[in-house]
């Protein structure tokens, strides 16, 4: 009876740990869901030592029981295996296609001038898109990248999207990929006050996820 406070903990751990998987975009909050059950499941097994420990003496002169134990590695493997279901089979783990990323018109852009790229796959592997776009000056002095905007629009099946204005290079964009059918592209124009500044565009990081 004293093991069983062990296995709803640690199955409400493994339900707490898929549920981190869930949440988790570009597959950056994976390995602290494990740490967590790893840690929990070491605590367990730690308690159920010291009192072993303590109760020796009176186990040697009765029938050897299961050992604590497995019970506790029996509610960790269940909840391992149902998280990895999860994030394997229902889920799908995250998709890096930065490499992937062709950007068309991207070199040597002014201001008003569009540039796009399509996204990997036909159609894409995930529903939605995470890419961080990024701006290179070619002159060493001028305001050009801090100042500057992006407006992207995504494209669906030749459907155009509402534009998302007053986009900041550098930081994360996040675009909902739902049904495509056939492919889908990016369209990123540039708004720099400065009409002689002269930059380059990329994409720093882009990942397919569900």
């Amino acid at each position: 009876m004293q093991l069983l406070w062990a296995v709803p903990l640690l199955l409400g751990v493994s339900c707490f740990v898929v549920w981190l998987l869930l949440l988790g975009n570009k597959g950056q909050g994976i390995a602290d869901a494990v740490s967590l059950l790893v840690g929990t499941t070491s605590l367990v097994v730690t308690v159920f030592g010291l009192q072993h420990s303590t109760a020796r003496k009176k186990a040697e002169r009765q029938r050897k029981p299961l050992p604590r134990w497995a019970f506790a590695a029996l509610g960790a493997v269940i909840g391992a295996l149902g998280g990895a279901f999860f994030w394997f089979v229902v889920v799908k783990p995250d998709v890096p296609v930065t490499d992937l990323v062709d950007i068309s018109n991207g070199a040597r852009m002014k201001d008003g001038e569009q540039a796009s790229f399509p996204v990997p796959g036909r159609p894409p592997e995930r529903r939605y898109l995470y890419f961080v776009p990024s701006l290179v000056n070619h002159e060493p002095v001028g305001d050009c990248v801090g100042s500057a905007r992006l407006t992207v629009t995504l494209v669906r099946d030749g459907r155009k999207d509402p534009p998302r204005e007053e986009q900041f290079p550098g930081r994360e964009i996040r675009l909902d990929l739902d049904d495509t059918n056939r492919e889908a592209r990016v369209l990123l124009a540039l708004s720099v006050p400065d009409p002689s500044c002269v930059v380059d565009l990329g994409v720093t990081e882009a990942v397919l996820y569900n």
